[in-house]
């Protein structure tokens, strides 16, 4: 029966009704299958070859089997197209498989959720580079970008930089937080400030100053305090306030300043866990509880800002009054239309879609490609960011991220890329295409060129990247060896599009089924060269004689051959389109929810700072239902992100059982 818990915050959390019949059946399905997968798989994936990362020794091992969804979904794509066993290996019946397929889909696609009440635990992170970054900007007042000076970040399986599965603190970050701390009292806090920024700097911390009938001491307290509940997120406890005050009066009987022994203070709290780390305090009581008010604030701010909370959010957080339905909805429009929330696009899409590369990753030689400047790949990445929040704030439904018919753009990118006349300056501005193949984040720049190989497109990247980062449906891994290796005969053959090479070359079944889904999506993005400039044809250049009886190389010893691009394709459920706009097409009509779910998802991870698990799904289906019914609009997948249950409660990791 639903508890009483689940009633009062039936906003929040997801139903607990309890289905034994179901989970048992799931159980009985899962025990049936081990016997197989003994037979057939563990020689490859089991726990001493773990080939590809996977060992199904120890996956089916971990009940229900939907705690590894994602191992087993793959694993029954590789069954069903018979890529895996490999050929060469025992090879189960077709009854065997079709055992092996059915009981999967029945305990992973048809996994009774009614049962699970688990919002999951948001382990202890520290904040990213970005995070501290505009952290220290929204403490201090000063844009110093402090950890351009630290060790680049890493992305864990969610693809986020702020995936807690990834945040650690090695001793070399250390020494590099301390030594920013340092920097920062010098640079924005110098005794004789001389820039309005340090001014205001300064004004922050020690305002208010020393007033009548207050003691000195009386009055550090007071800054310390102050500068401690904005470092920390939250009030400081009785202990860190003990902790700050020891040592202001050990400076200050050391001889330094008032202000001097003050920040000392605050260089001492720069560098410790509870302005370093997203601290969130331990459990009130067993099972789930929900956050404070103050993590609440920190939970929202970083999740749309990636920085600090504001004052207002702090006020709220204070009185309590955050985590009332309509304020923190009214919190999240206020925070939506801040150009702090810009941050949405320029670290979540451009993490997620994975424009944020280009000019780090994915960048030409300034030599051989002197019209690839920095500013040129700034705007590429700056066209995707403002597309993405352009979404955000119209509240457009989440098909407009394939078929919308705009996008941003300044005068070099224009001419250079988009080959457009009358853009003038280098400020970037809203444009209406004409153009059905250009609409949509499939004709950015940005996205083709980091789809791209180095001068040359890839159909496989892009094809790849349409399943796997756009609708969250990858191919199975790995690939055969040496799967992206032409036969020689047909690598050589100078006058044939890769197209046609692919074709000569897939004569094995498994590779024909992977290339079934990935190819048609990737060739009709063609027309799109490497850096997204439109072509109609291909052009080879063929070298006419043997390189034998060449002493100086000359353009007579070449030839041109023009082959028009082909577009064309067909989905695995049968529908044929031709090039992008064609693409486009297909997919809101064959793959939206796909496309709806792999937003969502993305999404909630990123807010939560951590992968999703399979107590996650009922959070992510109430969410889906709730698009559904306001015609899939990003501001109603933000609302109830903010609302959902893994979003307002936690639970220890010990407890988080089925």
């Amino acid at each position: 029966m639903i508890s009483l818990r689940q009633l009062l915050f039936a906003l929040a959390a997801p139903a607990a009704m309890t289905a034994p019949a179901a989970r048992a059946g799931a159980v009985s399905a899962a025990d049936g299958i081990e016997p197989l997968l003994a037979q057939y798989c563990f020689r490859c994936h089991g726990a001493q070859t773990q080939q590809g990362g996977i060992d199904l020794a120890a996956a089916v091992a971990q009940r229900p089997l939907v705690r590894n969804r994602e191992t087993w979904r793959r694993a029954a794509q590789a069954i069903e197209i018979g890529m895996m066993p490999p050929q060469g290996l025992p090879q189960p019946s077709a009854a065997q498989r079709g055992r092996l397929l059915a009981a999967l889909d029945e305990s992973i696609e048809r996994f009774d959720y009614s049962g699970i009440d688990n919002p999951g635990f948001e382990p202890l992170r520290r904040l990213t580079h970005t995070e501290y970054d505009n952290t220290i900007r929204d403490l201090f007042g000063v844009d110093l970008r402090l950890a351009r000076r630290f060790t680049s970040e890493m992305t864990g399986e969610t693809g986020f930089e702020n995936s807690a599965g990834t945040l650690f603190l090695q001793p070399p970050l250390m020494e590099r937080y301390i030594a920013a701390a340092e920097r920062l009292v010098e640079e924005a806090l110098p005794d004789k400030p001389s820039t309005a920024a340090q001014r205001r700097a300064l004004q922050t911390l020690f305002a208010p100053r020393l007033r009548q009938g207050v003691t000195e001491d009386e009055a550090a307290g007071r800054l310390v305090r102050n500068f401690l509940r904005r470092a920390f997120r939250r009030p400081p406890t009785d202990g860190e306030m003990e902790r700050a005050r020891a040592k202001y009066r050990q400076d200050r009987r050391a001889g330094r300043s008032f202000e001097q022994a003050v920040k000392s203070v605050v260089a001492a709290a720069l560098i410790s866990p509870n302005f370093l780390f997203h601290v969130e305090s331990g459990p009130p009581r067993e099972g789930a509880w929900r956050i404070t008010d103050w993590e609440l604030a920190s939970r929202l701010s970083y999740f749309l800002w990636a920085s600090m909370p504001d004052e207002e959010l702090f006020a709220l957080a204070a009185r309590n009054r955050l985590r009332e339905p309509e304020t923190l909805l009214r919190q999240l429009q206020r925070m939506l239309a801040d150009e702090k929330a810009d941050t949405l696009g320029t670290v979540f899409a451009a993490q997620w879609l994975g424009f944020g590369h280009v000019g780090s990753r994915v960048r030409m030689g300034p030599i051989d490609f002197p019209w690839c400047t920095d500013s040129l790949m700034d705007d590429m990445r700056a066209e995707s960011a403002m597309f993405f929040m352009s979404l955000l704030r119209e509240n457009a439904p989440i098909a407009r991220l394939i078929d919308a018919d705009y996008t941003f753009v300044s005068r070099e990118l224009a001419e250079k890329l988009y080959a457009l006349d009358g853009i003038e300056g280098s400020h970037m501005r809203r444009i209406t295409w004409d153009d059905p193949n250009r609409g949509g984040i499939l004709g950015h720049a940005a996205i083709l060129a980091v789809t791209s190989n180095y001068n040359k497109t890839s159909p496989i990247k892009r094809g790849h990247w349409v399943l796997d980062s756009l609708l969250g449906t990858p191919p199975p891994p790995p690939p055969p060896p040496n799967a992206g290796v032409f036969q020689e005969a047909v690598g050589k053959q100078q006058d044939l599009t890769f197209r046609e090479k692919l074709a000569l070359h897939s004569d094995n079944e498994s590779c024909r089924s992977c290339h079934a889904r990935i190819d048609p999506l990737g060739f009709s993005l063609e027309n799109f060269d490497y850096f997204g400039q439109w072509r109609d044809n291909y052009t080879f250049r063929i070298r006419i004689k043997d390189p034998e009886d060449i002493n100086v190389e000359d353009a007579s010893d070449f030839k041109e051959v023009v082959k028009r691009v082909d577009a064309s394709g067909i989905l695995p459920e049968g529908a044929a389109f031709d090039g992008p706009s064609g693409l486009k097409k297909a997919l809101l009509e064959h793959r939206h929810d796909d496309l709806v779910r792999q937003t969502v998802t993305r999404m909630l991870a990123y807010a939560l700072g951590r992968s999703l698990e399979y107590y996650d799904e009922p959070a992510v289906r109430k969410i889906i239902r709730a698009l559904e019914a306001d015609g899939f609009r990003f501001q109603t997948l933000l609302r109830e992100i903010v609302v959902s249950y893994p979003f307002l409660y936690k639970q220890s990791p010990e407890e988080e059982t089925d």
